[in-house]
């Protein structure tokens, strides 16, 4: 599935995205040109003043309610049928699919507890940060398992 969302849905785009989902965030005024430029992509949005607009355009696109983005989160896995698995595979900030990396390629670009017990390292092609799942890994678990108590 790939997404655009709307400015201002930065959070649930990069869960989006740790569930291995292509979202792009849409800087600057949402029109008929900024959203078709992007591609074939559902439109994420909560101003219900779009939508008359996007069924004419002909965009595919969801409605999602304001300010709680664990609930948005839960409304598209359910609305799409998304597999809620932290897949890490994109990238968070760029959005660029991550490649797994040899350990020892990045031994200078992480603390020395990283390199010697961090695990699955991957790194981002275009903004070359890496990651590893670490100890925040089982909190980020937890926190996906908390939130699909909410939908």
């Amino acid at each position: 599935m790939k997404f655009l969302l709307e400015a201002g849905l930065e959070k649930l785009a990069k869960w989006l995205r740790f569930l291995g989902q292509d979202a792009l965030v849409l800087k600057g005024p949402i029109n008929k040109r900024s959203i078709v430029e992007q591609g074939d992509r559902v439109f994420i949005t909560t101003s219900r003043k779009w939508e008359r607009h996007l069924k004419d355009w002909g965009i595919s696109y969801l409605v999602l309610p304001r300010d709680d983005w664990e609930v948005q989160l839960c409304l598209i896995l359910k609305h799409f049928r998304i597999r809620p698995t932290l897949l890490l595979s994109r990238c968070p900030y760029c959005n660029t699919e991550l490649e797994l990396v040899n350990k020892e390629k990045i031994k200078d670009l992480v603390p020395p507890l990283v390199y010697q017990f961090g695990y699955d390292f991957t790194q981002c092609p275009k903004c070359q940060d890496v990651f590893w799942k670490g100890s925040h890994f089982p909190r980020m678990k937890k926190m996906l398992r908390d939130i699909l108590k909410r939908c």
